[in-house]
């Protein structure tokens, strides 16, 4: 109410015997009389009052933050106690919040920190208009049409991953009505053809070539013992143990070139070391690493160079755990020993992805069954 306001009203009252300090204000004088609302809280959070004119307050539910407001401190705290007891959908957060939340609640500490930065890497390319739209305002054209205008297959296929998580926990935290994701779709990206394992004969071009590589005997432990890149970088002497012949795995080196735990649990594993690994191990200080790291895309590019040379293609440092997979196949080790040597987490995967039948092995096998007619029956 301005000065003015207060001397009119002020004056009628004297006019009609009401002065301040006499009797109370007749009932249809006071109903006119607007009142002014103070601040006010509830259960320990504070109503108050904005520029705009309108009143705001936040909570928090499962660690998210949410706003509410009201045209008046009552109002206000009216729509509070109905956000909170879950009976109204919760203020809206734009996505932008949203997906910073969400990668804190459900990926920070759940996954690896290469993960995270990846999955912060992918979600740069949603545009801003789309960020900074409320939440439960995006409809599932919306993101269809971001999709659609991504370029490339296996990126659009992983940014589509990593939203319909975001939004599948936002409506489980009902954050939205509904998932407009349960509409979308895409392709499926055209998964690129694995390497396969080299051939008995490649194998040993490639190892003779890595005798005249000044990396050759990284490569060679990869090969002989099954390794993953970043595992034999990580390896370090304490890992070696040549009286009980075992090679301890506990480690790798990162796509950040960071000493981190392995990629699964079960990569945890203590192997045999074959005796043709003995050749190629380093002689090293007690406690340091057996190879000098720099980054895994550094080695990849020498094995790269070694494969042109031999004219291989599609080689890389996974092509030799491929291969040792497969030659274990071929010397008839079970595959569940094979298994925990490579230690993976389901005999699935070493069977399916790893263990690859040549052309060579697969014509001694047909030659196998076909002679055995020659003789169960005589």
């Amino acid at each position: 109410m301005s000065e003015r306001q207060k001397e009119i009203s002020l004056s009628l009252l004297a006019l009609w015997g009401y002065a301040e300090g006499g009797k109370h204000t007749p009932k249809q004088m006071s109903a006119a009389l607007p009142v002014e609302e103070t601040v006010r809280k509830y259960k320990g959070k504070t109503i108050k009052k904005r520029p705009d004119g309108r009143y705001w307050t936040r909570y928090y539910k499962d660690g998210v933050q949410h706003s509410v407001y009201g045209k008046t401190a009552s109002e206000c705290v009216a729509n509070l106690k109905q956000a909170m007891s879950g009976s109204a959908p919760a203020a809206a957060i734009t996505l932008d919040e949203w997906l910073e939340q969400w990668i804190k609640l459900y990926k920070i500490s759940k996954v690896r920190q290469t993960t995270v930065n990846k999955i912060t890497g992918l979600l740069k390319c949603v545009d801003d208009k789309l960020r900074s739209c409320a939440i439960n305002k995006i409809t599932s054209i919306d993101v269809q049409r971001f999709l659609n205008g991504i370029e490339f297959e296996r990126k659009r296929e992983q940014v589509y991953v990593c939203l319909k998580d975001a939004f599948t926990r936002a409506h489980k935290n009902k954050l939205i009505k509904e998932n407009p994701f349960d509409v979308v779709e895409i392709a499926k990206a055209k998964r690129q053809r694995r390497s396969k394992a080299l051939t008995v004969s490649e194998e040993k071009r490639f190892i003779e070539a890595c005798s005249r590589n000044k990396y050759g005997n990284l490569f060679l432990l990869c090969l002989y013992q099954g390794l993953r890149l970043g595992e034999a970088l990580a390896l370090t002497e304490a890992d070696v143990d040549t009286e009980k012949m075992t090679l301890t795995v506990n480690k790798s080196l990162n796509g950040d070139g960071v000493i981190s735990p392995p990629k699964t649990e079960t990569s945890n594993r203590t192997m045999p070391l074959f005796r043709r690994s003995l050749d190629v191990l380093p002689h090293v200080g007690k406690g340091e690493r057996l190879f000098a790291a720099t980054t895994r895309k550094y080695y990849q590019k020498q094995i790269h160079q070694i494969c042109r040379e031999l004219e291989l293609e599609n080689v890389s440092a996974h092509t030799l755990r491929h291969t040792f997979a497969t030659r274990c196949s071929e010397a008839g080790v079970p595959p569940k020993v094979v298994q925990k040597w490579l230690g993976h987490a389901t005999l699935e995967m070493t069977l399916n992805v790893y263990t690859h039948v040549n052309a060579e092995e697969e014509q001694k096998e047909t030659l196998k069954f076909d002679t055995y007619f020659d003789t169960c029956f005589c």
